[in-house]
């Protein structure tokens, strides 16, 4: 009986293992057969490969990436393969296959009218979670859309910047930067300025990290994030091996003294929520209109989605996820803005006579708008977040949810080359995309006759010129699509009156740090020698 009841065990277990088999195979097969269908239907061509150096090992590419990154140079690294194999080229490997793309039909279709077949949680799942969790970043879905309702509609109300608030950080900023041509690195400044900013807007307190006589050690708690981001950056790119990236000590006290942090404003908001009363029927809003806030309410971003909710984890979350991108990113952007400006004198010197050409008339939204020059040098250098030569954001990927197509790609000749790649692509379920900002913002048919140079006079509607991108995809510094930028316009005007300011407070720029542009990678691309510069005060 005793073997009866072992043999009956076996049997069953069989049983399952050849029912799963054979459902994997027919979902294989399946898959096949649609992602023949599709190829046939759109006559997709194949897409050019990268010919690996060591071949079937698969591993020469990764090498030379490691190296690129370790001396800085990973971005123009990429844009000399898409040179070399042209807009849209496969990269083979044991890991994960990647397409690489720096086409705007692809982006295009990647980021906006094939949304829902690409997704990021696959690739990002479990990685980020010990630091940032399932935040709006870092989810897909139903997940995302619920993140994305507890945000958006603070961003709604905050589409012009409050510049009266953010002057009163700005002004701690200029007191740290001398004004007699000594040499001052700009870029821990600006990053101090944006995270007294950002706490405000995000938390409803300043940390006053400018401030001479605060207690508050910026020093240490940037030191935390940044070694925390740095953590997640690194299980990001090993991707599916990211789990090799230990928890280690260091990384788990940095990420701990970042929750610490954030975590008293989460109690604290939602005490505040709680010890909130109704409004009354006099303060609620009447028939057909709109609750809005009074101008001289502050707008806190924490307070909102407490509202919403009050699971602490969540709301820890989802600060964290739209904290690090525009603290890091805004400051970024602007750092880059003068590290270009301290390079190109004539550009200072025409900007500086476009700002002062306003007098003594204040600097509000309606008035930048109306400096054309400026206007022009924020689309050449960071219009909106990101920058064209040096963008914070570099990269992007996507993961394939199903078989989909990308309109272009597909190669008529050798797969080694780039001839005649205009033809559509299949992209299987489980390939990643990875779409290139950095080499877009640099294509040739888009910006020639001079890509690489700083040169804010193509944007003018006055200069004959012929490359001047013709489409919104062509120039995506916030992307596009559902995921794109909910503080694009808000970042917009505070970069814009941060330059003005500049241009108003001094009267030259120069250069100091004599290196060329490397990058350093947290979660962002930023300047590995930072922004060192030599003002004179007007």
């Amino acid at each position: 009986m005793a073997q009866l009841g072992l043999g009956h065990v076996i049997s069953f277990v069989l049983s399952g293992l050849l029912s799963f088999v054979i459902y994997r195979l027919y979902e294989f097969i399946s898959e096949r057969l649609l992602e023949r269908e599709l190829c046939h239907t759109h006559q997709c061509r194949p897409i050019p490969q990268y010919q690996h150096e060591d071949g079937l090992l698969r591993r020469a590419l990764g090498k030379k990436q490691a190296e690129a990154y370790a001396a800085g140079r990973a971005a123009p690294f990429a844009q000399d393969l898409f040179k070399k194999y042209g807009n849209t080229w496969l990269e083979p490997s044991w890991k994960r296959t990647t397409v690489h793309t720096c086409d705007p039909k692809n982006i295009q279709a990647v980021t906006s009218t094939s949304f829902a077949n690409f997704g990021l949680k696959p690739l990002r799942e479990g990685l980020s979670d010990p630091f940032i969790g399932k935040g709006i970043l870092m989810v897909d879905g139903a997940e995302w859309a619920h993140a994305r309702n507890l945000i958006r509609p603070t961003f709604a109300r905050t589409q012009i910047s409050d510049f009266d608030a953010f002057e009163k950080h700005f002004r701690k900023a200029l007191a740290l930067i001398p004004g007699d041509g000594s040499t001052v690195d700009l870029q821990p400044i600006f990053k101090r300025l944006y995270l007294d900013t950002s706490t405000e807007f995000f938390l409803g307190e300043s940390i006053q990290s400018l401030s001479p006589e605060s207690s508050f050690n910026a020093e240490d708690f940037l030191t935390a994030f940044d070694t925390a981001l740095k953590g997640v950056a690194k299980r990001n790119k090993k991707g599916r091996f990211g789990f090799l990236h230990f928890w280690g000590s260091d990384w788990k006290k940095a990420c701990a003294k970042v929750h610490r942090f954030i975590d008293r404003y989460v109690e604290k908001a939602l005490q505040e929520q709680k010890s909130n009363c109704p409004a009354t029927d006099s303060e609620k809003p009447k028939s057909g209109q709109e609750y809005t806030k009074s101008k001289k309410e502050k707008v806190v971003l924490l307070h909102d989605m407490a509202k919403e909710t009050s699971d602490k984890i969540e709301l820890r979350n989802q600060i964290l996820n739209v904290f690090f991108p525009a603290r890091d990113s805004t400051a970024i952007a602007l750092s880059n803005t003068m590290y270009l400006l301290a390079r190109h004198p004539r550009v200072w010197n025409k900007l500086r006579a476009d700002v002062l050409s306003l007098g003594d008339k204040p600097l509000t939204f309606e008035n930048l708008k109306s400096l054309p020059y400026l206007r022009h040098t924020i689309n050449e250098e960071e219009k909106k977040k990101a920058i064209r030569l040096h963008s914070p954001i570099n990269l992007t990927f996507r993961m394939a949810l199903r078989p989909t197509i990308l309109p272009t790609g597909g190669c008529d000749g050798p797969l080694s080359s780039s001839s005649s790649s205009s033809h559509p692509i299949l992209i299987p379920r489980g390939t990643v995309v990875c779409t290139h900002i950095y080499t877009l913002h640099r294509l040739p048919s888009i910006w020639s006759p001079d890509p690489e140079t700083f040169r804010p006079e193509r944007w003018s509607q006055t200069e004959k010129n012929p490359h001047r991108p013709t489409s919104g995809w062509e120039y995506i510094p916030f992307l596009g699509g559902p995921r794109i930028c909910p503080a694009q316009n808000m970042v917009l005007g505070e970069i814009a009156y941060a330059v003005a300011r500049m241009c108003r407070e001094f009267v030259g720029v120069e250069e100091r740090d004599g290196e060329e542009w490397r990058e350093e990678y947290r979660m962002t691309a930023e300047s590995r020698f930072g922004c060192k510069v030599g003002l004179r005060r007007a």
